[in-house]
């Protein structure tokens, strides 16, 4: 019986694609983000706030991946 080692959920096409979706979720979010800024009349600075820290948990989670991609991150 041969031994594969598990090498993670993030790997192949998974990771890829993982990439390419939250990519796509990064930046719908800093559109999201300039949008509520200049065209919201009734803008508070709880949802600023609110928008921003989402903005930005998502802009590093796609650095991470994809540091992970081009292996920096083992």
């Amino acid at each position: 019986m041969a031994f594969t080692p598990y090498n993670g959920i993030f790997t192949g096409g998974f990771l890829t694609f993982m990439v390419i979706f939250f990519g796509i979720i990064s930046l719908l979010s800093l559109i999201w983000f300039f949008l509520y800024v200049e065209m919201s009349e009734r803008k508070q600075w709880k949802t600023g706030v609110l928008i921003s820290v989402i903005n930005v948990l998502l802009i590093a989670f796609e650095i991470q991946l994809i540091l992970l991609k081009v292996n920096v991150i083992f």
